[in-house]
């Protein structure tokens, strides 16, 4: 028995999308310096060098169409001496265009995992394993570009190369003279490769035993909105392949095919505008901010101060009282079940200290955890509005926590920096707009801000002159329908190692953000695998593109992430699947997108929109996760019945309207209006 090898794409492949990548990345090499060459070759060199190996098999076959042994494959030489040809090169031109080549191959080149090991197996074991490949490349071209990979693949194994023979595979005739030469029969092969027909149908007629091996082949999400004459497309394309093939835990895979082309685009936009707009010191927001600060750091901007701050909605919102019916309706408002120790979260980090006041003002005596309905979250805000008592101790809490917050912002350098520069994912600045209130509640516009976003889904209220907000992604209005999925996809990947930041105590005279205890649950997930992987995308891509050209791919990686949204790869699916999410800071943590069973998915057609989220926070992930009756009962047809039976529920209006008729809406009602509103759908 013999083990037959295919080289390319097999053994090893490159950092490109496709072949033709090598010849764009020379094409930008001869554009910069076209080395004394025509300048149409230097400005076309991508088409020019295809064309020439396409006239070169021609005239290999019009030498003589009458001879009964037909050449079956050209060389190296062949091509480049048809393209000197055909833009009048000399000798020395077509070596140094051969060499420039050559030299670019080596770069792209990198061996596979997988198959380097099987390979080494074999040839340890004591097996007969050979090479055999339809190439151009000369023996000393592939020679050099092998033994630059793995030098053990020579050494073990013989080498069959279709420009050498003047055979190939595609033919089957390369397989017939491997027999010969090696004294077996064709049934005493087995060869593994990726090409269906040169690798697989052909020597199975000849009688060989054949293995698939593809995985080099681009997937469907690697290989979307190909372009393979855009040097950008052929990098991204190369380097996410690359990651699932030399990556070693679907943690990391995630966190480089998918997480960091969202991500690294954004940090490179977010130290461009920064140096445009004349910041020198960036803060990166709590706790989205931890990963795109990371990055930063590893990007290296000297001339950029970066700081890590420990805010969130909760620590913020809670010390905004210039619009006392505003906050407690916040205070009030929540997307799931809330009891009287979630009212007392949202006054204070110390939410113990302040249950026995709420109880006796509010006369709600039972155990602090149990859930109120809603006709009892309707009394207590009229209570938090017209009982003096309350209103007094809310706007004490109030009062106690900005104080704290002040204090840490001023140790951090906000109160004395103007303007300050936050940079955060998203999605409609209210963290902000909270500190903007704060900082300036003595004295407006003191201090300005500038906020960078990756997305934005709603204006700002606050004025534009001293609270200004900048997105990446998307601006406000660009969806007909809220992307909830697709943010909720964005902040796991942006997620901490840390809790949500309750609010802020002193110690030693050092002011120190107080957490909740979420990090523990990510950081089992697999937290440091995934941030791995985004680091090793990161450092791949920024070897080969400028940042501006990184930042220019971002609308590709923005569409295929739409597209893995509505279709997602099982990778992504199932690794996000289990992450623990919660999109309410005092919230419990459940699977972003687990696996459903019947009565889940029953459930889940039934119940309106909030009670879906406590199910699955992702429908499409879910779906491929779970078994194939769910996805059955989960289809589209049973969507639109389902949603039949939920249209007589006012909900359902509100569900028709486009995002951006709501947006405006809720920005133009008056306030009891919008409070109605919301008290009737919560019914």
């Amino acid at each position: 028995m013999i083990y037959s090898f295919d080289i390319f794409d097999t053994l090893i492949t490159r950092r490109v999308g496709t072949p033709r990548g090598v010849f764009v990345h020379l094409q930008r090499r001869l554009l910069a310096d076209p080395q004394g060459l025509p300048s149409e070759l230097c400005r076309r060199f991508a088409h020019e060098r295809v064309a020439a190996e396409y006239a070169a098999r021609l005239e290999a076959r019009e030498r003589d169409p009458q001879a009964a042994h037909q050449v079956e494959e050209i060389d190296f030489a062949d091509i480049h001496a048809c393209l000197g040809r055909r833009h009048g090169l000399t000798d020395a031109d077509i070596e140094r265009l051969m060499e420039l080549e050559l030299a670019a191959e080596s770069e792209f080149l990198y061996g596979v995992p997988e198959m380097l090991a099987r390979f080494r197996a074999l040839a340890e074991r004591g097996e007969r394993v050979v090479l055999i490949s339809d190439m151009y490349l000369r023996r000393s071209d592939l020679k050099r570009l092998l033994d630059g990979i793995d030098p053990f693949l020579l050494e073990a194994a013989p080498l069959y190369l279709s420009s050498e023979i003047k055979l190939n595979k595609a033919s089957g005739r390369l397989f017939e003279h491997v027999a010969e030469v090696e004294g077996v029969a064709l049934a005493e092969i087995q060869h593994i490769g990726d090409n269906l027909i040169s690798d697989i149908s052909r020597p199975r007629e000849k009688g060989c035993q054949v293995t698939l091996f593809d995985a080099c082949h681009l997937t469907p999400d690697e290989a979307f909105g190909a372009n393979e004459d855009d040097f950008g497309w052929q990098v991204s394309a190369g380097v996410l392949r690359e990651s699932r093939l030399t990556l070693d835990s679907d943690r990391a895979r995630l966190g480089a095919i998918h997480a960091a082309p969202l991500l690294l685009p954004f940090v490179h936009w977010v130290i461009d505008h920064a140096r445009t707009q004349g910041h020198d010191r960036l803060y990166f927001l709590a706790r989205d901010g931890q990963v795109l600060l990371d990055i930063a750091r590893r990007l290296g901007p000297a001339d950029l101060e970066t700081r890590y701050l420990h805010v969130s909605r909760l620590a913020c919102h809670r010390c905004v009282d210039q619009d006392y019916e505003a906050l407690v309706d916040w205070i009030l408002v929540s997307h799931r079940e809330m009891s009287l120790i979630d009212i007392a979260h949202r006054l204070s980090a110390r939410p113990e200290t302040l249950i026995e006041r709420l109880q006796a003002a509010t006369g709600l005596t039972g155990s602090p955890d149990t859930p109120l309905d809603d006709r009892t979250r309707r009394r207590l805000r009229t209570l938090f509005v017209s009982n003096p008592e309350l209103k007094a101790l809310v706007l004490e809490q109030a009062a106690l926590e900005r104080a704290r917050l002040l204090d840490y912002l001023d140790q951090e350098g906000l109160t004395t920096s103007d303007p300050v520069c936050l940079v955060d994912v998203g999605w409609s600045g209210t963290i902000q707009d909270s500190l903007h209130a704060i900082l300036n509640g003595d004295e407006p516009n003191r201090v300005s801000l500038h906020g960078l976003y990756w997305g934005l889904m709603g204006q700002a209220r606050a004025g534009a002159a001293s609270n200004r907000k900048t997105a990446f992604a998307f601006q406000p209005g660009q969806f007909w329908r809220d992307p909830t999925a697709l943010r909720e996809i964005v902040e796991c990947f942006t997620a901490a190692d840390h809790g949500s930041t309750l609010g802020y105590e002193a110690r030693a005279g050092v002011h120190h953000p107080i957490l909740n205890a979420e990090g523990a649950e990510i950081r089992e997930w697999g937290l440091s695998a995934f941030r791995a992987g985004i680091h090793a995308f990161s450092d791949s891509l920024s070897r080969w593109l400028t940042p501006a050209e990184i930042m220019a791919l971002m609308p590709h990686y923005f569409s295929r992430l739409e597209f893995l949204v509505e279709r997602p790869s099982v990778l992504l699916a199932r690794e996000i699947g289990d992450f623990p999410y919660s999109p309410d800071p005092t919230g419990r943590l459940l699977p972003f997108a687990p696996a459903l069973s019947l009565g889940e998915a029953l459930t889940y057609h039934l119940s309106p929109g909030t009670r879906r989220g406590a199910i699955t926070r992702w429908r499409q992930g879910s779906l491929v996760n779970s078994a194939p009756p769910v996805r059955l009962l989960m289809s589209s047809k049973a969507n639109r019945v389902s949603g039949l039976l939920r249209a007589v529920h006012p909900r359902a209006l509100v569900r028709f309207l486009p995002y951006p008729a709501l947006m405006w809406l809720k920005q133009r009602l008056p306030t009891p209006m919008l409070r109605a509103a919301r008290a009737m759908l919560r019914m």
